[in-house]
């Protein structure tokens, strides 16, 4: 028997609960769209693939506010972490955990970082989680990138052990499958080309929901597997400017899916807001409205944060003006 299996994607929201100058985005339309596109949709489930917090807040008590409340009143299900939830310079957390996980309705996912003293998942995280949707049984794994090179602090990740996430699917994909998972979908915080990647190295996946590099896919990339067949790989931008919409179809009968298809809907203007996230949202001082979308940006690595603080201390000494340690170029690819 074929069931079909919907899900909704966000990735990389970065607190932007505010619209844009144009009145696009903004957490209260986005709300908007998952309520219309859930209700057309029964038995959908919303996920989000990490980077929830502002790109230099995570230090601050409040970082993640008011986002477990808005979450919540979305009905999102699942949050992959991402490398911002990561740069806490204090490496206990206390932010992510008090200002979130804790707060936060859903499920955190993170299989590849564990707590370094223990082997632990970070707590109120878990590595991975079977849900039925729609009669199906999905299984739900989250994973985020190594790559903390470009972190705001330079004890990002600290007290974590970040293991590879290609090693760790190869571990997790038979296990959820052997516990009974028809699907098997990947939140990896990686960005689309590393996504790619692990879907052409690592077999039994379904589809990767990809975040990072605020990449949009139109619609899924279809990537060859190992194993035979292909695996959907998915990325719906960023700063809450698109709902992504993948939908499998599930061979129930024989445990396999057998096709995928996916969509991007803009967060427009002339979305209605929802009322209890706006209130929210009006409620928040933190709130900002922007000119335009913010452009997609390629970054290279020049040099460390270790070496950006060496150089900022000898131009305070000298009283210097420093300059910055690492470069972007924009890019509309």
């Amino acid at each position: 028997m074929l069931r079909a299996v919907d899900i909704f994607h966000f990735n990389d929201f970065h607190r932007h609960l505010g619209t844009f100058g144009d009145g696009s985005g903004g957490a209260a339309r986005l709300a908007s769209l998952a309520d219309r596109e859930r209700a057309e949709h029964p038995g959908s489930v919303i996920v989000n693939v990490g980077d929830n917090a502002g790109d230099n807040a995570v230090p601050s008590p409040n970082a993640f506010d008011p986002l477990a409340d808005i979450f919540d009143a979305m009905g999102i299900e699942l949050v992959a972490l991402g490398n911002h939830e990561l740069e806490d310079p204090t490496g206990n957390y206390a932010s992510l955990r008090t200002g979130f996980i804790e707060p936060f309705d859903g499920q955190v996912l993170c299989a590849n970082a564990t707590v370094t003293e223990t082997g632990s998942p970070l707590p109120g995280t878990k590595p991975y989680t079977i849900m039925e949707i729609n009669g199906v049984d999905v299984a739900f794994i989250g994973v985020v990138t190594r790559d903390l090179e470009l972190a705001m602090f330079p004890s990002a990740g600290a007290g974590l052990t970040l293991a590879s996430p290609e090693e760790t699917l190869k571990e997790l994909v038979p296990k959820v499958r052997r516990e009974g998972a028809d699907a098997v979908v990947v939140l990896a915080h990686e960005g689309l080309k590393e996504a790619e990647s692990l879907a052409s190295r690592v077999r039994g996946i379904d589809a990767i929901l990809a975040g990072h590099d605020h990449r949009t896919t139109p619609e899924p990339v279809m990537v060859p597997s190992p194993g035979g067949g292909t695996t959907a790989v998915a990325e719906a931008g960023g700063y809450g400017q698109q709902l992504g919409h993948l939908r499998l179809q599930v061979d129930t009968a024989r445990r396999r899916v057998v096709s995928v298809e996916g969509r991007m809907i803009p967060v427009s203007a002339d979305l209605p807001a929802d009322p209890e996230i706006q209130r929210i949202v009006d409620a928040y001082p933190g709130t900002q409205h922007v000119e335009k979308p913010a452009a997609r940006h390629r970054w290279e690595r020049v040099g460390s944060f270790a070496e950006l603080a060496a150089r900022l201390q000898g131009d305070r000494a000298a009283n210097q003006s420093p300059a910055g340690g690492s470069k972007h170029e924009e890019t509309t690819s």
